[in-house]
């Protein structure tokens, strides 16, 4: 199955839980998300100023983390597409951001050779 839509290369893809849909970021700026039953984008999220190296659901499926080369990760809430956090303390572009069995901690990776773990509290 291709899934056409966004305008520039695609860097970062998970699976929502509930496996019908998946999250998308790209070179574009932009996050999509996809809705594999009916084979096309349901919403784009303009979410950095800069490609988004990677997305990561939630364990619920609810919230949704991107990272980003702008040297941040965003906490996107699902059910009306906002973001409700910005995570900022690396030096360099991050490029992997994933989340701990249960959401206890989430963790990024970033050119700055460091990784960092972040405590619900900071990003929920």
């Amino acid at each position: 199955m291709a899934l056409a839509g966004h305008v520039k290369q695609v860097l970062g893809l998970d699976f929502c839980p509930s496996g019908v849909k998946v999250a998308t970021g790209s070179d574009d700026n932009t996050v999509r998300l996809w809705d594999l039953r009916k084979k096309k984008s349901y919403y784009t999220i303009p979410a950095h100023p800069n490609l988004i190296s990677s997305v990561r659901y939630s364990d619920c499926g609810d919230f949704l983390f991107s990272s980003s080369y702008d040297r941040s990760v965003k906490v996107w809430n699902l059910r009306n597409f906002t973001s409700i956090k910005t995570l900022a303390g690396h030096d360099e572009k991050i490029m992997r951001v994933d989340v701990a069995p249960g959401g206890s901690m989430i963790a990024t990776a970033s050119y700055d050779r460091t990784w960092k773990l972040w405590a619900p509290g900071s990003f929920l």
